[in-house]
């Protein structure tokens, strides 16, 4: 192999790359080009720090695939975008069909890295609806499960950052042609990574300000016909707890972009999950979510429950005295309990060992705090970790419980389709980890309106004008990110 096309990579990568091995990356690319399983390629490279939100910012696509994560407190972030390849599944059986999916793409799938990174090489993105099918035209940009393989991506984990770019070798006839590929996306790397330095300013839309929200179309008298429907369910054991959820509609104001809604978001809320899937047709799903649904790191599985929620004080006291009445409070406890009950039972049959607190924390956010139960589990040799998050969706802090029996109430109880409103959001790599948040405090934005989605768990001694309190509460955050005060 003539050696010469590809000796001048060293020139274009970020002086932040100390190790790089020519013969190592000349070779990869050989055996790219001659294997007969590898469909894709993955090029990893350390760079220099970089906001991923301010790189998403500077280089959005409207018409593209664009997509964020970051939990701030947590030190980690993704900004990604482009789309080389995305696999899809829809019926009860999607968690395994794209367990399925991910394991053929990861066998096609060919990694070089400059170093070596447990964030290196091959990520997935995306998320799942909350139930197996989506019957309502708003939600057809997002099959009930989706996930990307991006053309670019920027990761932060603490102090390091990472650039990876992802390729279809079909779209390449030779290691030189790939080469010159790979030499002009650093190149357009490094020249952003310049931009930062040399201008503060953005290519997005100025501040819109703040308009007015419109009169609430949810209905109260549904809403509180619906809770009483519930209860009455509850009283003939039909079920012991149902989550009820509400949609508003209001107009969109463009001058915002979605860039901007997840920046106010995470400066509010750095204990939260932010998010943001953008689809080329404009619609954006994006929301700033306190749930963890669960994560994995080499069979060590972390997931919570979270339900059971109170304001926030004005003051330290009255913050401590409402902390005390939710400890207290036995409709809480009781809808805590039903939670961590549930999420027990779910994962026994595939974790070898498991361990929680006996009671509940209180976990504080700028807005509301709630009653929280934090979760370890180690996984057993024989199962996946997107079939326990198959089995732990949902949980009862957005479903119900018995699970069976609430789920088919919900669609009627609720008068609109929740789609990829509390469903799983988040990631999963080639080295078997990842993070999966519950998509609530969320918005789905369209070109004219944002959809906002918010609900709350009724048990037997719900009252539905306090329940309606606390969805207007829950409202709050993306109401604020979308300039609504």
């Amino acid at each position: 192999m003539n050696d010469n096309p590809l000796s001048d990579l060293k020139d274009h990568l970020p002086s932040s790359v100390t190790r790089f091995n020519k013969s190592e990356y000349n070779d990869f690319l050989d055996n790219l080009f001659k294997s007969s399983t590898a469909r894709y390629a993955t090029f990893s490279f350390p760079i220099h720090s970089i906001d991923p939100l301010a790189y998403l910012e500077m280089c959005w696509k409207e018409d593209d695939f664009q997509y964020y994560w970051e939990k701030p407190n947590d030190e980690f972030a993704i900004a990604a975008g482009g789309e080389i390849t995305s696999v899809t599944a829809s019926g009860p059986n999607r968690f395994n069909g794209i367990n399925n999916k991910v394991s053929t793409l990861g066998q096609q799938t060919a990694e070089f890295s400059t170093i070596s990174h447990p964030y290196s090489g091959m990520f997935l993105l995306g998320g799942f609806s909350f139930f197996d099918q989506n019957n309502d035209d708003l939600w057809e940009d997002f099959p009930p499960a989706s996930f990307y393989l991006p053309r670019w991506m920027i990761i932060k984990d603490g102090k390091f950052t990472l650039a990876t770019f992802s390729i279809d070798v079909n779209a390449f006839s030779a290691a030189h042609e790939l080469n010159n590929y790979i030499t002009d996306q650093l190149d357009q790397l490094n020249a952003t990574l310049e931009q930062k330095k040399s201008d503060g300013n953005t290519h997005q839309n100025g501040e819109a300000s703040p308009t007015l929200l419109p009169k609430q179309e949810s209905d109260y008298q549904k809403w509180t016909d619906s809770v009483i429907k519930a209860k009455e369910l509850i009283r003939k054991n039909t079920f012991e707890k149902i989550v009820l959820a509400r949609s508003i509609k209001v107009p969109k104001s463009t001058a915002i972009p979605p860039t901007q809604v997840v920046n106010s978001l995470r400066k509010q809320y750095t204990n939260c999950y932010n998010f943001l899937i953008h689809k080329p047709s404009g619609n954006t799903f994006l929301g700033s979510t306190p749930e963890r649904l669960m994560s994995a790191r080499n069979k060590l599985l972390l997931t919570e429950a979270l339900a059971g929620s109170i304001g926030r004080g004005n003051t330290a006291t009255e913050d401590a005295f409402l902390e005390n009445k939710l400890s207290g409070n036995g409709k809480d406890q009781n809808e805590h309990n039903f939670v961590v009950q549930d999420i027990e039972e779910r994962l026994e049959p595939f974790v070898k060992e498991l361990s929680r607190n006996t009671t509940p924390e209180v976990k504080k956010l700028s807005n509301v705090q709630h009653l929280y139960t934090p979760i370890r589990a180690q996984l057993n040799e024989k199962s996946t970790i997107l079939e326990v998050l198959g089995q732990l969706h949902p949980t009862p802090a957005v479903g119900g419980y018995p699970w069976e029996k609430a789920a088919p109430f919900i669609k009627d109880l609720e008068h609109f389709e929740r789609g990829r409103y509390a469903g799983p959001i988040g990631w999963i790599n080639s080295k078997g980890n990842m993070e999966f948040a519950v998509a609530i405090r969320s918005a789905l934005c369209t070109k004219n309106h944002a959809h906002l989605f918010a609900g709350c768990g009724i048990v037997k001694d719900s009252d539905p004008a306090t329940e309606w309190e606390e969805t207007n509460l829950k409202l709050k955050p993306m109401l604020s990110a979308l300039q609504y005060d």
